[in-house]
């Protein structure tokens, strides 16, 4: 919000900042628009008692990129010692400089400190109210994109669809294609990688027409981990992302690329995996990236652990508990439970004296994944207290998540104790649309009925309708195969912000609904097929549907999958 030019309520701007540890102030010539910062921030800080940072972009550097560059890095190196209040004024409040605020709040999220930020627009209200819009989105995105990196998707895809909203008011395409990249991110931790593909291509393009090099980079490396979803890295396309990052001058972006590349080929023999991943280490330190150092010790205290040797195996396993206890503190520092889930239970696997002496390990790891919603994280734990089926077919709750391709890789060791794929920890995947479950895998597939959900129309954009069509097709060895289908009705529910009409449906003469979205995002719809006859639910079936009007060119989705979740008919 900004509140010089409106009203100089200084006691409102406190409460502001106080509640959501940003403020943005602009519309005033720069000397009052300077001395309102320095009364918040005076007020703020000695209530705290916390030190005041102040800096100026327009006495950064002579050019905007490079003033951005030294600001961002200014601020990371006073929140590197402790919690304060950190001025910046002298902002452009133009749409293209969206990124450094973005920056800015990144570097503040997760934080004690406190953020305050003055826009050099001294244009009429209009104008400053698009700017308004503009940084409400950005720091709407901004905060999508930590609970990403905290593992924690859930809570991102209402914020990104507020963020898409706020730019498209405010006419920033930049901002918009951001938010459909983190709409990609997003789908890729949820294991959904072709609505990820699509995203993540689409805001490619949109980077490259806007001139985004650093997000363009960053949709490289998205693009580039969906193949390791498969089982299969690729690390040549990993470190084109990384080149493209070097050439943009995105040094924080440059690090991860260069620590998945690394990732990607960490067990390939004589791949010099030490020398690397203490390059990555020096790489995030210089950028103050406390989470990518984290991931670093991380993985590279599994390659240390995982690897094969005859001499000095008592030093290797303390090297790689030191590394895990280091990837642990970092982890609780970012305040990124999946990334601690997951050194907890590597640790735990690869250390028996510290499963010994914490007889509730696995509980505790398990609490941390279902405090973030990660079920997928929660089974893994499971195979581990399990051990290998005699069968050596992977547990229903992995099989039903997983690409094949991925569970093919799981091996055990002599011990036991299983030696989960890397790629693992990459996604939180949802269970596939229609995988049999245990009870139905005794039963012929062309014996059942299935629920086939068909959209009609384009790309559903809001506030237009689009046509969904719902049949029953029964199996070649059902009953229904051979008779007229029974007068069965379908009942279609929205779980989000969209309507469906009409309410009910006769699948036996073709039903037909009209989705009507009142916002872009993932919208769920259910549908319920009964037998009006006996009351009986035959089946019940979700289905998500992407509203996301930035794509640059018109795309027809396949038809929405529908997601088995009660009886079968």
């Amino acid at each position: 919000m900004s509140f010089v030019g409106r009203t100089r309520d200084l006691a409102a701007a406190r409460r502001e900042l106080e509640t959501s540890r940003l403020l943005v102030v602009s519309g005033a010539p720069d000397s009052d628009r300077s001395a309102f910062l320095d009364a918040v921030a005076r007020e703020v800080a000695d209530e705290a008692g916390l030190a005041v940072y102040r800096f100026r972009v327009a006495d950064a550097g002579e050019r905007s990129g490079e003033a951005a560059d030294t600001v961002v890095e200014a601020c990371r190196g006073v929140l590197a010692v402790r919690p304060c209040v950190v001025v910046v004024d002298g902002v452009p409040a133009g749409t293209a400089d969206g990124p450094l605020l973005a920056e800015l709040i990144s570097t503040f999220a997760g934080s004690q400190s406190f953020l305050l930020v003055g826009s050099t627009d001294a244009r009429e209200d209009a104008a400053a109210l698009s700017f308004d819009r503009c940084a409400a989105g950005w720091a709407l995105l901004a905060r999508a994109a930590v609970h990403c990196d905290r593992g924690d998707p859930r809570a991102a895809g209402p914020l990104l669809r507020r963020a898409v909203e706020a730019h498209q008011v405010a006419g920033d395409r930049r901002g918009e294609a951001w938010a459909v990249f983190l709409y990609g991110r997003m789908c890729r931790l949820r294991g959904r990688p072709e609505d990820a593909r699509r995203l993540l291509q689409a805001a490619r393009e949109t980077f490259r027409a806007v001139g985004e090099a650093p997000g363009e980079a960053w949709a490289a490396v998205e693009l580039a981990r969906l193949a390791t979803r498969s089982g299969s890295p690729d690390p040549d396309a990993l470190a084109e992302a990384r080149r493209l990052h070097e050439r943009a001058g995105d040094r924080r972006g440059a690090a991860w690329a260069h620590l998945w590349w690394t990732v990607a080929r960490a067990d390939e023999p004589g791949f010099p995996w030490q020398e690397e991943f203490a390059s990555v280490q020096g790489r995030f330190h210089e950028v103050f990236d406390r989470l990518g150092t984290a991931w670093t010790l991380h993985h590279h205290a599994l390659t240390l652990a995982r690897t094969d040797g005859t001499d000095r195996t008592d030093e290797r396993r303390r090297e790689a508990d030191r590394l895990f206890e280091g990837a642990l503190a970092l982890f609780e520092e970012a305040d990124c439970p999946h990334g601690r889930a997951w050194t907890m239970l590597e640790y735990a696997l690869r250390s028996p004296a510290h499963r010994f002496l914490n007889g509730e390990w696995a509980a505790e790891i398990r609490h941390v994944f279902h405090g973030i919603g990660d079920e997928a994280g929660e089974a893994w734990v499971d195979l581990a207290e399990a051990g290998p089926s005699p069968g050596g077919e992977p547990p229903y709750e992995l099989a039903c998540r997983y690409p094949t391709a991925l569970l093919d890789t799981l091996g055990w060791t002599e011990a036991g104790e299983p030696l989960i794929p890397r790629a693992a920890r990459d996604t939180q995947p949802e269970p596939r649309p229609g995988f049999p479950r245990p009870g139905d895998r005794d039963r012929p597939d062309d014996s059942r009925a299935h629920v086939r959900l068909t959209l009609l129309d384009d790309a559903p954009v809001p506030d237009v309708p689009a046509r969904i069509a719902l049949e029953v097709v029964p199996g070649p060895g059902h009953p229904w195969s051979t008779a007229p289908l029974p007068p069965l009705t379908a009942r279609a529910t929205s779980l989000g912000h969209a309507e469906i009409h009409p309410a009910h449906g006769v699948p036996t003469d073709g039903a037909e609904f009209r989705f009507t979205p009142h916002r872009p995002g993932s919208h769920r719809l259910r549908f319920t097929v009964e037998d009006p006859a006996t009351g009986t639910v035959l089946q019940q079936v979700e289905a998500e549907i992407d509203v996301v009007p930035s794509d640059p060119a018109p795309h027809r989705p396949t038809a929405p999958a529908p997601r088995p979740s009660a009886r079968r008919a």
